[in-house]
């Protein structure tokens, strides 16, 4: 962690200071009323990737300073780019990564486990762990952690602070007056978030530029992921000719017989790559999922009765990289040998395919869009090949345009 002198503390004190100032004055009241004004609606499904005017970064009387607002938190001052901070989930780590921001990164969750073999694949782009704090390997931190760090953001929303690290409004509160602001979003799906209001994929992206004033770099990920995706869906066949797809972990809860069956259409960048590639309009499970909930809770004879095509497996590129685990002989092993379950036709034309990580910005959001095409239609885009590198010819994106935007040319 870099020197913080005497010099340093009155200009971050300073505008987390004045920006809550401001915000308590009211100048900020369109932006922070929109917020809380929202905050307990349940959204119907993913929002539109396009920030509203009140949404988005907005300049302030300082020509230095800006403000970036993010539901359900409000908004926060900034008088320069943060240059030291704090992040939870793999996604925004994958997203500051994405804007270029990785020397900045102090402390997330689990470092040792982050999947840098994605990036292994990207020329000239390494992502090193070794240096980053772990929050949560070892437990709940504690809350003089956060003061130890001192940085200059949390980019880490007060919902997940309060689930993950044990702490209360006011601990935040004063977090945010003696070190610097939570400011994030839970993204992944709706889970977790007690009706809180949640931002999709490119929208939040949009949201951590504004934070680091990358907004190019950002720009750039979205090209690249709706070029991905308009030439992937320009190649499928028409929806009756696809495969049925059942989306679901098995094994997962102990006992190796409960099937969990998600729906592929629930909002989140956890399911984006099956949205985008339009799963929901083959998924076998359609129309049968509670409205309280995103999955289906089952056993065999229920997967057997629907008798999906090919599965796509949860968090499933996880397992691949777990070195005490092994897909073939835990997860499809047990499907296997169940005189049930192995007559399910996905299972029976070995068509289970492991499919994300828990968590994905817009650099793993690129290669498991890939990954999930090449697995359902690998006729027309090759055979899948998991943690490894397809050959050059078989790849559906530029990993070196990508690196060349983590770099910043744009």
């Amino acid at each position: 962690m870099r020197d913080t002198g005497a010099e340093d503390e009155p200009t971050r004190r300073d505008w987390l200071k004045y920006g809550g100032a401001i915000i308590g004055g009211g100048l900020l009241a369109g932006c922070v009323g929109n917020s809380e004004s929202s905050a307990t609606a349940t959204p119907e499904s993913e929002p539109s990737d396009t920030a509203s005017p009140t949404d988005s970064a907005a300049t302030t009387a300082e020509a230095d300073e800006y403000q970036v607002c993010m539901k359900p938190n409000g908004c926060h001052s900034f008088d320069s780019v943060p240059e030291e901070f704090a992040v939870y989930h793999q996604g925004p780590v994958d997203i500051v990564i994405a804007l270029g921001q990785l020397d900045g990164l102090v402390a997330s969750a689990f470092p040792s486990t982050f999947p840098t073999q994605y990036y292994d694949q990207i020329p000239g782009v390494s992502v090193e762990m070794d240096g980053v704090t772990a929050l949560s390997e070892d437990g709940t931190p504690d809350k003089e952690l956060f003061y130890e760090l001192d940085v200059d953001a949390h980019l880490i929303g007060h919902h997940p602070a309060m689930e993950y690290f044990e702490l209360d409004e006011s601990d935040l509160a004063e977090l945010e007056e003696n070190v610097a602001p939570f400011h994030g979003s839970w993204m992944r799906r709706p889970d977790y978030t007690d009706g809180h209001p949640y931002y999709g994929l490119y929208e939040g992206l949009d949201k951590y530029a504004d934070v680091f004033q990358t907004q190019e770099r950002g720009d750039a990920f979205r090209t690249m992921h709706d070029e991905l995706v308009a030439e992937i869906t320009a190649e499928l066949p028409p929806v009756e000719e696809r495969p049925t797809v059942a989306y679901l972990n098995t094994n997962y809860w102990g006992d190796g017989k409960t099937v969990y069956v998600r729906d592929p259409s629930a909002p989140g960048y956890q399911t984006k790559p099956l949205r985008d590639l339009e799963i929901p309009s083959h998924d076998p499970f359609a129309g049968q999922y509670p409205d309280d909930s995103n999955f289906i809770q089952g056993d065999y004879e229920l997967l057997l009765d629907v008798d999906p095509d090919a599965i796509v497996y949860h968090a499933g590129m996880n397992v691949l990289r777990d070195s005490e685990k092994d897909f073939e002989d835990d997860i499809l092993g047990p499907l296997r040998d169940h005189p049930v379950a192995s007559e399910v036709t996905a299972v029976a034309n070995g068509r289970v395919y492991p499919y994300h990580e828990f968590e994905q910005g817009p650099v793993m959001n690129l290669f498991n869009t890939e990954l999930l095409a090449k697995a359902l239609y690998p006729e027309r885009f090759g055979e899948p090949t998991g943690m490894e590198a397809p050959p050059e010819s078989a790849r559906l994106f530029d990993r070196e345009r990508v690196a060349a935007v983590i770099d910043g040319d744009v």
